[in-house]
């Protein structure tokens, strides 16, 4: 029976010389492999385009791992160890996983063949050596690259809104320009926040950047405002990869010196008024932090939806004459663009519905939950009796003491194969298969000492958790936030009634109420329920 044999070849760029390459090495493997009677060309796995040092975007690499688990191949030929990965660690992983399944793989130009008994050392010292030369190669480029941007040359994306960037130079779009100057005006000379000015824009009709989808939003304006590009100047190099085998980029925050170039380009927007745009962004977000506790702070935060449109309710702070405060829900869609209405593109946005005062809301969820009829004494003791359960079961499984000692056990041996070996008693091939008999089970061990660990660490959250639950019960359940939040999942604000989901029960209470009293003496009456 034939030796079913496949080929993988690899160029790292799709530049035309790089792809007359590729052609050049699936002509060669056509060749080198009808060149043997008693091989089965399966089939070619070129990849184009692709860095060798990660494989998770080889479609073609994958494909015919695939294949080789699939029992299709018997043998793979590559050219040399940089073709099949420039990562040490992927290079040994996939070998080893190939040679398991009875697969061998051949580099041609390195003279290795991993079905040899020295394949494994001479594909290490090889694929250690590509890795290092791709390290080089990243250093070398990114060296080039801080070069070009101190000169002046421009790097990242073509879509910078307000520019057109061709060969690495900024020249200002006269359209989008005037723009940005809208807004920078909008926020410094009219006091507009980011929120108001992307629903006036939108309202406006004026269409938001190419790369953006969907409406203006306060994320795209908040940008504008603090790209550096509008004022004239260019700082690079604000993200950085830091990984050259996976090419992973963060935010730089100090890892490299930034590139920043003054003066470097057509301004779009006057010094004086960049600075004064900056010191208001500051401004403002030291206000904002001084509210930080009206943020994510909320019991019922992301749970009340309106019955109109389905948008999320959103709170609102507001200012008696006096100066005390009062919250409200409202409709995210009405807060944002005020009463349903078209706008300048012909799209209707906004919404009607009504908006939900906090203190009624909370009367209407404290009526809910008494309306549960729950004897919570009897439930706290439950709780308390579950949790003794739970610390005093004994976890499932074998205990510690045994895994460390057969652990213990397993290394002592391992310690004396060793030894045999290295005494000249067994033969190298007699101290691989033992020394790979002890770690296999080893290996199982650790997981099983790692699970039971994970186990007791989560049983012991668990009692944590339900201790600090009966404790909130026992204090009181028809005015704390954190029941509601439990026990609250859902709200829906319509027009007449709001209805009230109750989390683990198959109820829904539809609630009619009306109101009476000041602010300052506001009081709730539930005129008419029912579960739903």
């Amino acid at each position: 029976m034939p030796l079913r044999v496949a080929a993988y070849c690899r160029v790292s760029t799709d530049r035309e010389d790089q792809a007359n390459s590729l052609a050049s090495q699936k002509t060669y493997f056509s060749e080198y492999i009808r060149q043997h009677d008693d091989w089965l060309l399966v089939d070619i796995y070129p990849d184009e385009g692709i860095s060798g040092t990660t494989t998770r975007h080889r479609e073609q690499f994958n494909r015919m791992i695939r294949d080789a688990e699939a029992g299709k191949i018997d043998l793979i030929l590559t050219k040399e160890v940089s073709r099949f990965a420039r990562n040490t660690v992927d290079t040994l992983a996939y070998t080893r996983r190939l040679k398991a399944l009875g697969v061998g793989v051949i580099f041609t130009n390195d003279n290795i063949d991993t079905r040899d008994n020295d394949g494994e050392l001479r594909l290490t010292l090889m694929a250690s050596i590509a890795q290092e030369e791709s390290r080089k190669t990243s250093e070398r480029v990114k060296w080039g690259q801080k070069r070009r941007m101190e000169a002046g040359v421009v790097f990242g994306s073509n879509s910078i809104y307000g520019f057109d960037l061709t060969g690495g130079q900024l020249t200002v779009k006269k359209d989008e320009a005037q723009v940005i100057r809208h807004i920078y005006h909008k926020f410094l000379n009219e006091g507009k926040g980011t929120h108001v000015i992307a629903r006036e824009l939108y309202e406006e009709g004026i269409p938001p950047p190419k790369s953006a989808t969907g409406k203006w939003s306060c994320v795209m304006i908040r940008r504008i405002l603090r790209n550096e590009k509008y004022v004239g100047d260019l700082l690079q190099k604000k993200s950085v990869t830091v990984d050259y085998l996976t090419h992973k980029k963060v935010v730089n925050r100090g890892q490299e010196e930034p590139v920043l170039l003054r003066d470097h380009h057509e301004a779009i927007i006057d010094r004086p008024t960049w600075d004064g745009v900056q010191a208001e962004l500051a401004r403002r977000a030291e206000k904002q932090t001084d509210k930080s506790k009206y943020s994510n702070r909320y019991w019922c935060s992301g749970k009340i939806r309106c019955g109109a449109c389905g948008s999320r309710f959103v709170p609102r702070i507001t200012k008696r004459p006096n100066g005390d405060t009062y919250k409200i829900w409202g409709c995210h869609s009405r807060v944002h663009y005020g009463n349903w209405k078209k706008n300048g593109q012909g799209d209707y946005v906004g919404c009607n519905m009504r908006m939900l005062n906090d203190k009624a809301l909370t009367a209407c969820v404290q009526f809910v939950l008494q309306q549960l009829d729950l004897d919570y004494d009897v439930l706290a003791r439950e709780l308390a009796a579950d949790i003794q359960k739970v610390l005093a079961d004994d976890p499932s499984g074998p205990d510690f003491g045994r895994l460390q000692t057969r652990q213990a056990d397993l290394e002592r041996r391992k310690e004396r194969v060793m030894d045999s070996y290295f005494g000249g008693d067994i033969s190298k091939e007699e101290m691989l298969r033992m020394k790979g008999k002890y770690d296999e089970e080893l290996e199982k061990i650790n997981a099983q000492l790692l699970q039971k660990a994970d186990l007791e660490t989560l049983q012991a959250q668990q009692a944590k958790s339900l201790q600090g639950l009966v404790q909130t019960i026992r204090e009181s359940v028809t005015c704390s936030e954190e029941v509601f939040a439990e026990a609250v999942e859902e709200i829906v604000v319509y027009e007449e009634y709001i209805t009230i989901k109750i989390r683990y029960l198959p109820m829904t209470f539809q609630i009619w109420y009306s109101t009476s009293g000041t602010r300052e003496n506001y009081t709730t009456k539930i005129e008419q329920w029912e579960v739903v």
